[in-house]
């Protein structure tokens, strides 16, 4: 290899740069998906209004996370505040999201109903608020300055994609559940 290979091998400062915040996004992304499968576990509690504060746990939960991995102090009012003004741009999907889990107060057929229905949609709110704050403090930004209209648009997307990405955690966990589990050569011996 001469000099000049040798040389350009040498990671720059903005490569290295480059490489912290590659670490931080994975990082993050891991922190929003083990977040999305607790928020759809949430959804199957079968006691209505239990469910909600399950899921806005985890939520809290996880932007407490993902700013601790930024180094952004956390502020649970602002928090509070920007998850409220997304929900609300959904309108009628973030009424039933919350209606689902009130559904739970009819015997059994309500109590399924709303099972089903918030599984999902606590999954894919929580995949779209990690999303929002995961771009806006990759930006620099911080809980006192973010704009929740600014990122309306983009918090709609993300909450249709989260609504698949509950989806599949989901599907991946029952199916997981449904395997038969292998018994290992001891534990079939002493069988």
């Amino acid at each position: 290899m001469s000099v000049v290979e040798k040389a350009a091998a040498i990671p720059t400062e903005s490569d290295q740069v480059q490489l912290v915040r590659d670490d931080e996004t994975a990082s993050a992304e891991r922190i929003i998906q083990d977040h999305v499968l607790l928020a759809g576990a949430s959804g199957l509690i079968p006691g209505p209004g239990i469910d909600l504060v399950a899921a806005f746990t985890v939520q809290m939960t996880m932007l407490k996370r993902i700013a601790n991995l930024y180094d952004v102090p956390f502020r649970q009012d602002a928090a509070k505040s920007t998850m409220t003004a997304l929900m609300g741009t959904l309108g009628g999907a973030g009424a039933a999201m919350i209606a689902g889990s009130f559904f739970k107060f009819v015997p059994v057929l309500g109590t399924v109903i709303g099972m089903a229905g918030t599984s999902i949609g606590f999954g894919a709110f929580t995949y779209g608020i990690g999303k929002v704050f995961q771009r806006h403090f990759e930006t620099g930004g911080t809980f006192v300055d973010l704009d929740p209209s600014a990122y309306r648009d983009y918090f709609r997307d993300m909450n249709t994609r989260g609504r698949k990405v509950a989806a599949e955690e989901q599907s991946e966990a029952r199916d997981q559940r449904s395997r038969p589990t292998r018994r290992t050569d001891t534990a079939a011996a002493e069988a």
